[in-house]
């Protein structure tokens, strides 16, 4: 390869040292023209400033060479001897800068001055990390305090909808768990896995608490209702879910039975505080924030059910609860004192007639207080019932009967509403007995007795109020 080189030092700091230029210290920025044969296929020695930080390589135009323009590119230049050998042009041949790249560009008259990039000082870095620091260190406790509280708003939702989902379990498979399985059932009723009920997000444990004077049927939990309900009214049906989204909960505390002193005074506490007075939670150095309570009352889950036998030509209707089988059905006897039961909230009644295979007379759920009375071989609704499940609706107007204020000089004193009705009720099967009969001319006993019954039922009625029976007038309280 034949190459010409014309170094052209018009650069006031090359000029300087024109007279004896040293490989040594000198960085100048200087121009060149370069030519060389066609095919050549890499530069030879350039001699050039040690140090040169930008060179512009430029073809002349009208010489037959190419032109070619290299734009501000950093080369490593050192001497021998006599001249100057140029390390980095052959790679800058080769990497295409040198041929033909740039084209077009050479009527620029020199590279543009490479801008400076500044980095920050070891102080300056000190500075702003002491900036960020101190922001860190005002805004931490307000971030953790905001975390603690969405943490304890979505502790007491979880709680809330565990003891709904108990209760619903609970009315559901009339069962209620003790704390050995109160989790599982909770959790197959949110369709979730038990750990996600038995533990918090903060890896906290959760606890189930019993109060110990919980009795249903003469006994604790766990419940499982029968046919035969409760004889008594549940005493104490209630439980409570406790947990903590900061300190651990004392040792003391634990799933089950607990003591009087612990339950009464953790429900009673305020929600926010520390039940300081409950001995299981002395020296407890958590903050009433940090402690989670969800108490759960299943007394509203216990409805009231009545059930008697008045007249009737035979005996011994029955009863079941949830199933459907007169074998296991239970006689209902005319033993006030049998009387009245208690049970789970939408438990089905199912209601037989008399016989040794009795029919099913009918059926209801129990979603409130109810009864319900076998009269002249037939279930009927009474006071507080749905309606008559035979007969005529008048359950509701005898119950607001009996219900008022009653008048005590009245014949037979606050006793004489349920005479009425009873005499009503007497005269009603009188009627009954004298329409079965065809309805015979007025000598016949069932005629007879039908108006003997109704003049009994006239007489109870004005024995209410009339004549001496007249209640005193009194002002309005």
């Amino acid at each position: 390869m034949t190459m010409k080189t014309k170094l052209t030092m018009n650069h006031p700091r090359v000029r300087q040292k024109r007279s004896g230029i040293s490989c040594r210290g000198a960085r100048n920025l200087f121009r060149f023209n370069a030519c060389w044969s066609r095919g050549a296929k890499s530069l030879q020695s350039l001699c050039a400033v040690p140090g040169l930080m930008r060179t512009e390589v430029r073809a002349p135009l009208g010489s037959g060479c190419a032109g070619f323009d290299v734009r501000c590119w950093m080369f490593d230049v050192r001497c021998f001897d006599s001249g100057v050998a140029h390390q980095g042009a052959s790679r800058l041949a080769s990497q295409g800068m040198l041929a033909g790249e740039g084209a077009g560009q050479s009527s620029r008259g020199g590279c543009a001055p490479r801008k400076s990039q500044r980095a920050f000082s070891l102080i300056e870095m000190i500075g702003v990390l002491a900036v960020i620091a101190i922001l860190a260190a005002a805004l931490a406790p307000s971030f953790v305090r905001q975390m603690d509280k969405t943490a304890g708003d979505q502790e007491s939702a979880a709680l809330k909808s565990f003891g709904d989902a108990l209760q619903s379990s609970i009315m559901r498979s009339r069962y209620i768990p003790s704390a050995t399985d109160w989790a599982s059932r909770v959790a197959t009723e949110l369709g979730v896995d038990t750990t996600a009920v038995t533990d918090s997000p903060r890896r906290q444990q959760r606890f189930f608490l019993i109060d110990p004077n919980l009795t249903i049927a003469g006994a604790g939990l766990p419940y499982t209702q029968t046919s035969a309900g409760s004889a008594s009214k549940p005493v104490s049906p209630r439980v409570m879910i406790l947990s903590s989204v900061g300190t651990a909960l004392p040792a003391g505390v634990v799933s089950g039975t607990t003591t009087a002193a612990n339950f009464t005074n953790i429900w009673n506490a305020a929600d926010g505080t520390v039940p300081t007075a409950a001995p299981a939670f002395a020296g407890w150095n958590g903050a009433g924030n940090d402690l989670k309570i969800q108490r759960v009352d299943l007394s509203p889950l216990f409805i009231e059910l009545q059930l008697s036998q008045l007249v009737s030509s035979r005996c011994c209707p029955r009863y079941s609860i949830d199933a459907n089988n007169w074998t296991n059905a239970i006689q209902v006897s005319d033993v006030i004192a049998d009387w009245p039961g208690y049970f789970i909230q939408n438990s089905v009644l199912y209601l037989y007639n008399h016989g040794t295979n009795g029919t099913l007379d009918s059926q209801q759920i129990l979603i409130r207080d109810n009864s319900f009375y076998y009269d002249q071989d037939v279930w009927r609704g009474t006071i507080g019932g749905e309606g008559f499940l035979a007969g005529v609706d008048i359950a509701s107007v005898v119950s607001r009967y009996l219900a008022a204020y009653p008048n005590v000089h009245a014949q037979n004193g606050t006793n004489q509403q349920a005479v009425v009705v009873q005499s009503m009720i007497n005269y009603m099967d009188r009627y009954d007995d004298w329409a079965a009969a065809g309805f015979p001319s007025t000598s016949s006993p069932s005629y007879i007795a039908a108006v003997n019954a109704q003049a009994a039922l006239r007489t109870a009625v004005q024995g209410q109020y009339l004549g001496t029976y007249n209640p005193i007038q009194v002002n309005c309280q």
